[in-house]
């Protein structure tokens, strides 16, 4: 793939999430024509949706979003690819991130609890009293949220955390603050903690879509998750506040605080 960027091929990108959207930054980081194809109204739309589509926008980024992609096409190797609503895009490199699903077909049968992975404790237990999941396998509950989640974005070192938590030697994985994950595009680095299923979200400083932000997410009374787009001073707090379960007027005014009392706008 760096080879034929390197050689000046002309990309389109099927998938608008993390990986997706560093291939496209690196295709547009060599001033290369490039598209991305997401099936969803934006990129990472089950977070904050359009905000994530800025970056894109301003570095020239062809935007094909809403559009599951029908067909690829081409005589040895791929020139064209369609969408649903017939458009035809010219393409000599194409490349698919459209995510991933944990093999558990090997359990089948082994009675360890199986959801979309493997369904672990705060402990990291399986089911069993000698049976433990880590890495991107393993789901849990996350308080505030009413889905189990996991470590599926590749964001995290899941593997390494997991086996300093996964042991009765250990204490509990810290299942409040729940996943987070980082991504870099266009020179900007994005930032994600906790869960983004909340009743709102409040972008504490900056603009949605400018060039910086930050964004609480609330769940009931709570602070459920926070995201930042070049707003590394602040991650790091707000995993403090999700891992406590603090108060989300308590969060959002410490985020206004840190961010000199920037204007709020809500969604």
């Amino acid at each position: 793939m760096r080879r034929a960027l390197d050689e000046g091929a002309q990309a389109v990108v099927v998938g608008a999430g993390f990986i997706g959207s560093e291939v496209t930054s690196a295709a547009r980081g060599r001033g290369l024509p490039t598209t991305i194809g997401e099936a969803l109204p934006a990129p990472m739309a089950r977070s904050i949706g359009q905000a994530l589509a800025s970056p894109h926008e301003r570095n020239g980024t062809t935007m094909a979003c809403g559009q599951e992609v029908t067909a690829i096409e081409g005589s040895g190797r791929v020139e064209r690819f369609h969408l649903a609503d017939g458009t035809s895009i010219e393409a000599d490199l194409v490349v698919a991130g459209i995510g991933a699903a944990p093999a558990t077909e090997w359990l089948a049968g082994s009675g360890l609890p199986i959801d979309d992975g493997v369904v672990c404790d705060q402990h990291l237990r399986a089911g069993g009293a000698d049976v433990y999941a880590a890495g991107d396998v393993a789901r849990w509950h996350a308080p505030g949220s009413a889905r189990r989640c996991g470590w599926s974005t590749g964001r995290t070192p899941p593997s390494r955390e997991h086996g300093r938590r996964g042991t009765p030697c250990f204490q509990p994985w810290p299942s409040r603050t729940g996943p987070c994950f980082w991504s870099d595009w266009y020179g900007s680095r994005i930032q994600f903690a906790g869960v983004a299923d909340g009743d709102e979200h409040v972008v504490v400083s900056g603009e949605s879509a400018g060039e910086r932000f930050v964004a609480l997410y609330r769940r009931g009374d709570e602070l459920s998750g926070a995201l930042t787009l070049d707003g590394q001073r602040h991650i790091m707090r707000c995993r403090r506040l999700i891992a406590r379960g603090a108060n989300f007027d308590e969060a959002l005014a410490l985020a206004q605080t840190m961010a000199n009392r920037h204007p709020t706008t809500r969604s």
